[in-house]
């Protein structure tokens, strides 16, 4: 499948990264949270957005690279946006949002790779 990741929708990741998206667990975030231009990409921060750092270092080590990769391409492509919202009033929230959380989380996957 040829996709260009930023249009990876859940079905089309499942296709493309195989057994580890159906072995993966899944964070359940709300698109209301999420800044318009960045709620496309839930998919990406629901499956790399382990707050925990031993958690998503692992998910790193098992996922191929493929979804590697793509995840990659995704923080590049939104790094502004995500520069916006991460360091916006949330981040001096003491109870930030699950989806702001994920969505850090995913950059930090992103960056350990």
């Amino acid at each position: 499948m040829n996709i260009d990741p930023s249009e990876k929708t859940l079905i089309e990741m499942k296709a493309s990264y195989g057994t580890f998206v159906e072995q993966s667990v899944f964070l359940e975030l709300d698109p209301a949270v999420v800044p318009d231009e960045l709620v496309a990409y839930i998919p990406f921060a629901a499956l790399w957005g382990l707050s925990d750092d031993l958690e998503r270092e692992q998910r790193v080590a098992e996922a191929p690279e493929e979804a590697k990769a793509d995840l990659v391409r995704i923080v590049q492509l939104i790094d502004d946006q995500l520069d916006e919202w991460l360091a916006g009033d949330e981040a001096n929230s003491p109870k930030p949002s699950m989806e702001y959380i994920a969505f850090s989380a995913m950059r930090m996957a992103a960056d350990y790779m």
